[in-house]
């Protein structure tokens, strides 16, 4: 398939070049209650012990695979709660004196960072769904949702104002850094409080399940190289990719994994050139329907080297997503359009 065919013998570790090891870091949020107005949270006794919910000593929740968060609502005397019961984490609520534990009506995607709002007896959380961030706001004595979508991102935190008529989220995605956006709780009157500090000027589109991120200002017949790079959080800025996108003409396919299907799809992209193409995976054993290098870790590499066996190429953990997008975009220094070098 024309793909970069590597020594099938395993190879003695070769040194990483300084400029391989690290990347560019786009600046973070960071204090965001220093740029906007966060409500207090109050002091209680609540707290968790092996997964389970306390008030003091007693017990007010049965242990659960995990909890995410929780919050309290000293008007309600209730904590409000994120747990994982079975395969995903759902959203309930119980007395701080102790009570039967009642759901908010459960969705299949994961619903975390779950908070009271300062005041109106309304919680917030996120979901996690597979075309990105959701905000839902559920008003408890009627159960009424009210959901504002962050589509193609992630939300990393979300703070209400004291009067609970706006909140300010932390969010990202593959084509900009952290921002710091507010808005009403309907999602209305946003505005940027702090703009990312990196932006690709990329598009990005769903093909067979991945997101797929390439070059705005693409070339007339132009066929670009594929990269397959796994992560379990598909809608974060990644400073690696960034780099790879800005150092070399390519198509990302972003995902927590991939199936046959996504190769269906991606033979019939006109821009995808996928005879060429690259794995990005914090595992080797992936399935390679193509044949493709694939760049990984392997903790057992020195610091500072690299080891390539047959058609693996390994990294020290703490450097293999910079080391993937530098050598991907090195391999790719060949004859114009990168066709690679050999």
């Amino acid at each position: 398939m024309g793909l970069l065919l590597l020594c099938g013998c395993a190879s003695s570790s070769i040194p990483i070049p300084a400029a391989w090891q690290t990347v560019p870091q786009a600046a973070l949020v960071g204090d965001y209650c220093a740029h906007v107005s966060c409500a207090a949270k109050p002091q209680t006794a609540i707290h968790v012990v092996e997964n389970r919910i306390f008030n003091g000593a007693k017990g007010l929740t049965p242990p659960f695979a995990a909890i995410d968060s929780f919050d309290v609502s000293l008007d309600r005397k209730e904590v409000v709660f994120s747990a994982r019961r079975k395969d995903n984490f759902d959203i309930g609520l119980v007395s701080m004196d102790g009570s039967d534990i009642h759901w908010v009506p459960e969705d299949p995607a994961d619903e975390t960072d779950v908070q009271w709002a300062p005041r109106g007896n309304k919680v917030s959380f996120v979901l996690h769904t597979l075309t990105g961030s959701i905000v839902r706001t559920v008003h408890i004595p009627t159960a009424t949702p009210l959901s504002v979508d962050f589509p193609q991102t992630q939300i990393d935190a979300l703070a209400w104002e004291p009067q609970a008529e706006r909140y300010a989220v932390v969010v990202e995605s593959p084509q900009t850094s952290q921002s710091l956006q507010e808005m009403t709780y309907a999602g209305e009157k946003r505005r940027e409080v702090i703009p990312p500090a990196a932006r690709l000027d990329v598009s990005i589109e769903p093909i067979g399940g991945l997101l797929v991120m390439r070059p705005n200002d693409l070339h007339y017949g132009e066929k670009l190289p594929i990269v397959l790079w796994l992560d379990p959080h598909p809608f974060a800025w990644s400073d690696a990719r960034a780099a790879l996108m800005r150092n070399a003409r390519v198509a990302i396919a972003i995902g927590p994994a991939v199936a046959p299907s996504f190769w269906h799809e991606a033979v019939r992209v006109a821009w995808i050139d996928a005879s060429r193409g690259f794995i990005v995976s914090p595992a080797a054993h992936q399935p390679n329907y193509m044949g493709a290098p694939v760049i990984t870790a392997d903790p057992s590499i020195p610091a500072g080297r690299y080891r390539q066996t047959g058609n693996t190429v390994s990294a020290p953990p703490a450097v293999v997503q910079s080391f993937a997008a530098a050598w991907i975009a090195d391999d790719l220094k060949g004859t114009p359009p990168p066709n690679g070098r050999r």
